[in-house]
């Protein structure tokens, strides 16, 4: 895994896939914390399945993951990968290969280009946003591998929401605990499947994946 961040002043920030860029001060900015130049160093993302590792510095915070196809997609990330959940807990938490399910119809082939955007709304005014560039391939992770890029520091839970919205789409106190936003279905590690309700700053989300689960 990257360096830890310094938690104190951290919001989150994507480790694996890799981030393109990382600013700690332009985070709130969509798309991708202000990032706009594609990576050129893209992470090789199985089609097969493969965990997103994030390093949270808020005790909790709304979490949803988005992807947008194509070389250099702009603001157009339209498909959901994990609907919004609620994440507890600081430090690493892992989004295992079954939360990262790709919605049927669109036929991903091995070279394909595409951009991952994590939003989570651990910041008092609303989003913030990290990106990934991947280029999607045959060949899966060994197991290895995956251990190295999925790992949960001790504490760290997930919770499904019902009607949660883009989780831009909620507010953190000042503490980092994030305000009420859609009721928990489950307290298992488990964010269940469904659509996104469409703010225009996390990216209106159109296709959305089944049975998507964070693992923690």
């Amino acid at each position: 895994l990257g360096a830890l961040l310094p938690l104190a002043s951290a919001h989150f920030k994507l480790i694996y896939p890799a981030a393109r860029g990382f600013d700690e001060d332009l985070l709130v900015q969509f798309p991708c914390g202000g990032q706009n130049t594609v990576s050129s160093n893209r992470t090789m993302f199985p089609i097969t399945g493969a965990p997103i590792q994030l390093l949270m510095g808020h005790t909790a915070a709304k979490v949803q993951v988005l992807m947008a196809l194509g070389n250099d997609p702009g603001i157009n990330y339209d498909i959901t990968l994990v609907p919004t959940f609620q994440e507890k807990g600081p430090q690493n938490f892992c989004m295992g290969a079954g939360a990262i399910q790709f919605p049927a119809g669109l036929n991903i082939t091995d070279g394909m280009n595409a951009t991952i955007q994590v939003v989570t709304n651990g910041d008092p005014n609303g989003g913030l946003y990290n990106c990934a560039d991947i280029t999607f391939t045959s060949t899966p992770l060994t197991a290895s591998e995956y251990s190295a890029d999925c790992q949960n520091s001790t504490g760290v839970t997930a919770e499904a929401l019902t009607n949660a919205g883009n989780a831009n789409q909620s507010t953190a106190d000042a503490t980092g605990s994030a305000a009420p936003s859609g009721s928990s279905s489950a307290t298992a590690s488990a964010a269940s499947s469904g659509s996104s309700s469409g703010a225009s700053s996390a990216g209106s989300s159109s296709k959305t994946s089944t049975g998507a689960a964070a693992q923690a």
